[in-house]
């Protein structure tokens, strides 16, 4: 019993060390903070730390983060005394770098950071040392990306003991294609093959293969079979449908 009290004492006192204080709190001020970056491709992010009641709150906007069709639309945490130093150094950094740095990639980043009446506007590859934007949003939501593995997980594994088993597949008809959407239907090894209709196998045990295959979060489920991508449209016990892509 008494090392019972020691360890609650110990996880006490652990969670009010991190917790922030009257003078940390009554000095900080929202922060509004927008990054982009890439070349052919642009990617948004944002992310908004502001005061909520007696709270300070971080809150990730963008992107969206899928598992397999399935998304969270905005994050939102708490933030604590240890989780503040971090943003301190992040915004103490962007003061601290020009208004340009060099351009060494074809990926260019873009911030633009507003706190305190200031806004903060960086372009260019920056020498964050380890404080830039993905640090702080990855350290800040930590324990949602550990749930969003997860849930990728559990996507995937019901991917796998769906596919499980043989399938004809009717949209392939001698090795032509018929228009962009299969149907696939639950067979058995021992039935007979219908003339000019594909039979796909999934083997339980090539599971990481196609686990490997498998693209669940871009807001769709896509499959590599063979050399062609498809997407999933709908699953039963019995049916599976796809759209060939390419």
């Amino acid at each position: 019993m008494r090392n019972h009290l020691i360890i609650l004492l110990l996880i006490l006192t652990s969670c009010n060390s991190d917790k922030i204080d009257k003078v940390e709190f009554d000095a900080f001020s929202d922060i509004e903070i927008q990054f982009r970056t890439g070349d052919e491709r642009i990617e948004f992010y944002s992310m908004d730390i502001f005061k909520s009641g007696e709270k300070i709150q971080a809150i990730k906007k963008r992107p969206f983060y899928y598992y397999g069709s399935g998304t969270d639309s905005t994050w939102i945490t708490e933030i604590r005394k240890s989780d503040l130093k971090l943003i301190t150094e992040f915004i103490n950094k962007a003061k601290s770098i020009k208004d340009t740095c060099s351009f060494n990639s074809s990926s260019i980043d873009y911030y633009n950071i507003k706190t305190n009446g200031n806004e903060l506007k960086i372009v260019g590859n920056c020498e964050w040392n380890g404080i830039d934007y993905d640090s702080l949003v990855n350290k800040l939501f930590k324990h949602k990306f550990v749930e969003l593995k997860k849930k990728r997980e559990i996507v995937a594994d019901s991917l796998v003991k769906s596919f499980n088993g043989a399938w004809d597949v009717f949209g392939w008809e001698n090795g032509v294609l018929k228009n962009r959407n299969l149907v696939l239907t639950k067979t058995t090894e021992n039935e007979p093959k219908i003339d000019g209709i594909y039979r796909w196998t999934f083997d339980k045990e090539k599971s990481s293969e196609f686990r490997h295959n498998l693209d669940i979060d871009e807001g769709s489920t896509l499959i590599e079979i063979g050399a062609s991508t498809y997407k999933v449209l709908n699953i039963e016990n019995d049916r599976i449908e796809l759209k060939y892509l390419w």
